[in-house]
């Protein structure tokens, strides 16, 4: 339900999106379409979020420039620091953000991205 919200909020302001509801679903939608960013949670059936974030990661299946952002309610400090060091490209805690704010935060997140991308080319 709460993805569903999320959903909803991201539709409003222009993102098109696609959920994910297990770990295996978040390799096979990866592994079958281009994405801008991965919003990842930590706790997802089938396989943990910190699993889903090593396999796109390290098993050379996957684009070695998807963005990933890790999306939990977790402990920031501990799951920041193990998302980061297994290769996420950012980390947001959920309770920090209303939906509307997280979608604001999240464009901000491409749009520095995209500098950044713009510095190193």
């Amino acid at each position: 339900m709460i993805a569903e919200i999320y959903k909803k909020k991201f539709e409003l302001v222009g993102f098109e999106v696609v959920n994910a509801v297990t770990g295996k679903e978040v390799l096979k939608y990866a592994s079958e379409e281009k994405f801008d960013l991965i919003l990842l949670d930590m706790v997802l059936p089938e396989m943990s979020g910190l699993d889903v974030l090593k396999e796109l990661r390290y098993s050379g299946r996957y684009d070695a420039k998807l963005k990933i952002v890790v999306l939990s309610n977790l402990n920031k400090t501990d799951y920041e620091r193990q998302a980061k060091e297994n290769g996420a490209d950012g980390f947001i805690g959920k309770t920090e953000y209303t939906p509307s704010e997280l979608a604001d935060e999240v464009k901000k997140v491409l749009a520095e991205f995209a500098a950044a991308e713009k510095k190193s080319v």
